[in-house]
């Protein structure tokens, strides 16, 4: 068996899983929360205020938006690329059938748990103490788009690498231009101290 057979045969028998064990409506609160909450980007929305009320913290807004706007492009590529459909249209189910309303067929990778994972990772960098409940509600975020029908385990996955990767390029741009303006600025001072 090949390793796509066999991915697809892990996210056929998750999805299987979920459909048979039926709701509950106590999952489904949370789920259909968790997503909308995703579809508007409140967790980035909120993590950009936070940014934006210290002065310290300001250029990280700027790090939070654009690790956030590349996920959700090489998601969004992706997507209209594969156009892979959803696992409630593998189950022979319709758009009335599940708790939110999607696009049939753009399952892979997961967006909402790109954003999800790219902002969390911008997150960490900065408040490192909180690593485990912050990801923890990435995690919470991609469980929902499974447990809604609209994801496969492995799109969740793709869309927590790609979050995660997004948000480290980001950081290593803003990293290596923060370094950069520090070496300018040292060099300035030493000249001026020469001059004198």
């Amino acid at each position: 068996m090949n390793p796509i057979d066999f991915i697809q045969l892990i996210d056929s028998a998750v999805i299987l899983q979920i459909h048979l064990a039926g709701g509950n409506s106590l999952f489904d609160f949370i789920a259909v929360l968790f997503s909308y909450l995703g579809t508007f980007r409140v967790g980035a929305v909120l993590l950009s205020i936070i940014f934006l009320l210290r002065k310290e913290t300001r250029p990280l807004f700027f790090v939070l938006v654009a690790a956030v706007l590349l996920s959700a492009a090489v998601t969004w590529t992706i997507k209209e690329i594969v156009a892979h459909p959803r696992p409630f249209i593998w189950l022979g189910l319709t758009i009335e059938d599940i708790l939110i309303s999607v696009h049939p067929f753009r399952s892979f990778p997961s967006g909402h748990t790109a954003t999800a994972f790219a902002a969390a990772a911008v997150a960490v960098y900065h408040f490192r103490k909180w690593a485990i409940p912050i990801f923890s509600l990435a995690v919470i975020m991609g469980l929902s788009r499974i447990y809604l029908l609209v994801h496969y385990p492995s799109d969740v996955i793709a869309g927590a690498i790609i979050g995660i990767l997004s948000a480290v390029f980001v950081i290593w741009v803003f990293e290596r231009h923060q370094r950069k303006n520090e070496n300018g600025k040292s060099e300035r001072k030493d000249e001026t101290e020469i001059q004198v």
